[in-house]
């Protein structure tokens, strides 16, 4: 308003009052055509008679050439208003959440050419063009889209994005962008910005799983969702097995009060009283037991199963859920066996063998191995002794050529069930069931069985180990067999589960010359609702139920354009695609390598100091501005006066 104020003073004279804009505008059009009507003649009639007047001294058009400063004072004092509105929306979205400040760039106008340049020639030089500007224009008013700072704010559903994206939401078949996380579920499960409800879009789990090749939809978490019950299929271990556990050399023990030996080897043990091979301390039938080891140190023991010949097993302990979602144990023991016959391994299986063993055996004890160890001393002829213990319990020492020979595996393992109380252990060959039976605490049954064969009838036939085949680098090789190891759970007595089957994977082991650390991990669980939701770092939001699980549900997606700055502004820090926005990509957080912050809220990224300082120039532009318009109309006020 400067420039109209300083055109009413100039034409204070014309007139009485304060003149509006336009009377101004007019009156300026009128001084001009009068003075057109004088431009180019030679004298002028006055009261005092003819004034010749010089023709060179006001060239045709002149005063049109003299109006150019001041039109180019005018278009110098709307581009400044232009700016400084757009730094005061600046300023006013300071705590706007999400907002992307925005700036203004100038160019100049078509300038007007006066005369043309010329070429050298041999005698004079090139003469430069003479142009004259017309004024000032806006070029742009461009978008910033630089990340500003996540602010905390406690609320879950509420996110922050960094990096070159933008949050999808959609109106029906129209999709929208934005920057403001200020995101909540509404009462129908829907994850809305609350001031507009528009959903925000992205990938649903089903299961659990989430499939994100499919075109995004709206965001839904069910309030109170509920988690059906699921029996457990898959038992996977992990982890590592010492590779310097040692193997037991002999075994004593303790019968329980009443139990007679025989009793013992007839329930629970196998070999003799003298030299027992293995033994089920089950508490009822044993109640200790002394291991010694291959290099002569002793465990004293209380419960488990134990072998001559292999090492102290590892107990792991898996838990099974059934159709119904009720909750079991099975044990499952985990010993080094370098010595057993596995009869059925395949050739990645004896492509693992390290060596040759010698054994004694005994008649009278079916499937005993005694095994033999090389004393370092030889007989005339250069045979090896060996020295072994013996079903009595003596030690024996006799030559190689007096043992037999078996292939051994140093990096061999074996997993089967723990025998229950009253059973013996895989060390009794085909007596061993690999079966064991539970009683739980409401008076139900569960049955376990291992590597069943079975019966067109259904039947269980037999059951057998499984082995565990390392290579020479620690790397599990295979269980020897064409298929994985299972372990059927059948319920009864009240429990009304249906049968189910977990597929043993031993693949995630290996083992190395460290601390065994084995452990399994199962599938299935018991029912559950919904408690709690949390977003992480990709976008995908997971639920906490009451059964103690976390599981996906939903994952958010993100769109990236190809000019940002292009995109139209609908209000509410809310954008559309324009025709120089490009296409939306929209694609996962991850796919585009940026990151989103739970809990908080992007905040502006106005930058006072920028637009405190942008309007100190802007405010000394429109000044200078202002004053070019001002000395314009004073100078055609001295041209329009000429005559007096």
């Amino acid at each position: 308003m400067r420039q109209a104020q300083t055109l009413k003073n100039s034409f204070s004279k014309k007139f009485k009052s304060k003149p509006p804009f336009a009377d101004i505008v007019s009156e300026v059009k009128r001084r001009l055509g009068r003075k057109k009507k004088i431009t180019g003649r030679k004298h002028r009639k006055n009261r005092q008679g003819t004034v010749k007047i010089n023709p060179t001294a006001i060239k045709k058009g002149e005063v049109i050439k003299m109006m150019r400063s001041l039109f180019s004072g005018v278009s110098g004092l709307k581009v400044h208003q232009t700016r400084m509105d757009v730094i005061g929306n600046n300023i006013a979205n300071i705590n706007t959440i999400g907002f992307k400040s925005s700036r203004t760039t100038f160019s100049d106008m078509l300038s007007q050419l006066q005369s043309s340049a010329s070429a050298p020639t041999d005698g004079l030089g090139g003469v430069n063009a003479k142009q004259i500007g017309l004024g000032v224009n806006v070029e742009s008013i461009d978008l910033i889209f630089t990340d500003s700072s996540p602010q905390q704010t406690g609320k879950n559903t509420d996110l922050a994005l960094s990096g070159n994206g933008l949050f999808v939401l959609r109106n029906g078949n129209q999709n929208y962008y934005t920057r403001n996380g200020a995101f909540m579920f509404d009462e129908s499960g829907y994850y809305v910005m609350p001031g507009s409800g528009l959903r925000v879009q992205g990938w649903n789990a089903v299961d659990g799983e989430i499939n994100t090749n499919g075109t995004p939809t709206d965001v839904m978490v069910e309030v109170g969702k509920t988690m059906e019950a699921t029996a457990t299929t898959a038992i996977d271990y992990s982890g590592n097995l010492n590779k310097e556990t040692l193997v037991i050399d002999k075994i004593s023990y303790v019968r329980a009060t009443g139990v007679t030996d025989e009793q013992v080897f007839d329930r629970v043990a196998t070999g003799t009283e003298d030299n027992p091979l293995s033994i089920n301390v089950d508490g009822e039938n044993v109640i200790a037991a002394t291991i010694t080891m291959r290099d002569g140190s002793t465990q004293h023991v209380t419960s488990g199963y134990y072998e001559v010949g292999k090492s102290i097993p590892i107990t792991t302990l898996a838990t099974v859920y059934d159709s119904l979602g009720g909750r079991h144990e099975v044990t499952v023991l985990l010993d080094k066996d370098p010595y057993s016959t596995d009869t059925a391994a395949n050739t990645d299986a004896t492509e693992t063998q390290t060596g040759t063993y010698y054994y004694a055996t005994n008649d009278t004890v079916p499937g005993a191995r005694y095994i033999a160890t090389a004393t370092g001393t030889t007989d005339d002829n250069g045979e090896a002794y060996y020295a072994y213990t013996d079903a009595n319990g003596e030690k024996q020492t006799v030559l190689q050529s007096a043992l037999t020979s078996g292939v051994s595996y140093d990096n061999r393992w074996r997993a089967y069930l723990a025998p229950g109380v009253g059973q013996k252990g895989p060390g009794a060959g085909t007596d061993f069931k690999n079966i064991v039976d539970t009683t739980e605490s409401d008076g139900s049954t569960m049955e376990a069985t291992m590597n069943a064969t079975r019966d067109t009838a259904g039947e269980v036939t037999s059951t057998e180990v499984s082995y565990l085949y390392f290579n020479t680098t620690g790397q599990f090789v295979t269980n020897g067999r064409s298929q994985e190891a299972e372990i059927t759970f059948t319920y009864g007595d009240g429990n009304g589960a249906g049968e189910n089957t977990g597929v043993v994977s031993f693949a995630g082991m290996t083992q190395y010359a460290n601390s065994t650390t084995t452990s399994p991990t199962t599938n299935g669980n018991t029912a559950g609702i919904l408690q709690s939701l949390a977003i992480d770092g990709d976008g995908i939001i997971s639920g906490t139920y009451t059964n103690g699980l976390i599981r996906q549900e939903a994952q958010i997606a993100v769109a990236q354009f190809n000019n940002s700055s292009g995109l139209t502004k609908v209000g509410t820090t809310i954008y559309q695609e324009s025709n120089n926005s490009g296409l939306a990509n929209i694609k996962t957080i991850s796919d585009f390598g940026l990151n989103v912050t739970a809990s908080a809220l992007e905040m502006s990224n106005v930058d006072l100091a920028t637009e405190f300082s942008d309007m100190i120039i802007t405010q000394r532009g429109f000044q200078a501005n202002s004053k070019m318009t001002t000395v314009s109309d004073e100078m055609l006020e001295t041209l329009v006066n000429m005559k007096r």
